[in-house]
């Protein structure tokens, strides 16, 4: 998810993309704490997202600017954490910051959301090039691969479950319930494409 050729430059317009975003949404009814819950899960998808596409559509990379969205994807592993973060204190502020009492009580769903936070803190904390020389090229790629994944499910198992099938009157009128419904269909069907592209890419080899 996350690479170590963060530029400055990249986080800034991340940030202020993802800051407007919030600000977008939650000024279009949904608050604050949904709107920034929301904008992590896409960066989060996007992520996703970039990787399949650039497997099946290879002279996309060409498309200027060359470096948006291709070559940005660690940054925005980075700042899916900060987001992610400063959701799971709109949560504890909500609580009235009795963080033990939530995390005791918490249904198995957020749980996994917050498995999920802390993964993606860890991936943050290593997306510098130091953290590749310290473990290893091969150990690093691992790690980024399989708690990306990993992060995505429990996110969909959160979002799924807590935010949209478990509300009263599913089908949902929320809008931001869709979005994240076609977000996630979007991912995997992409996901799927990618990898039969890349299995189809190996045999012609």
């Amino acid at each position: 998810m996350i690479d170590a050729q963060n530029k400055f430059s990249h986080h800034l317009i991340i940030f202020l993309a993802s800051f407007l975003f919030v600000i977008i949404l939650a000024y279009s009814g949904i608050g604050f704490p949904r709107s920034v819950a929301a904008v992590s899960y896409i960066i989060l998808c996007l992520i996703l997202l970039i990787g399949p596409a650039v497997k099946i559509w290879p002279s996309v990379v060409k498309i200027p600017p060359k470096e948006f969205p291709w070559g940005v994807r660690g940054e925005m592993g980075i700042w899916f954490a900060v987001w992610s973060v400063i959701h799971v204190l709109f949560v504890f502020h909500g609580r009235d910051w009795d963080v033990i009492g939530y995390i005791t009580g918490m249904s198995p769903w957020a749980f996994g959301a917050f498995v999920a936070v802390f993964m993606a803190i860890i991936l943050a904390a290593i997306s510098f090039r130091g953290a590749i020389n310290f473990l290893g090229a091969e150990a690093w790629k691992w790690l980024q691969n399989y708690f990306t994944y990993v992060i995505f499910w429990l996110a969909i198992v959160h979002v799924a479950y807590d935010r949209a099938f478990l509300r009263p009157g599913f089908p949902s009128a929320d809008f931001l319930h869709w979005t994240y419904l076609l977000m996630t269909f979007a991912v995997l069907i992409l996901q799927i494409w990618g990898f039969i592209k890349t299995v189809q890419n190996k045999e012609q080899k």
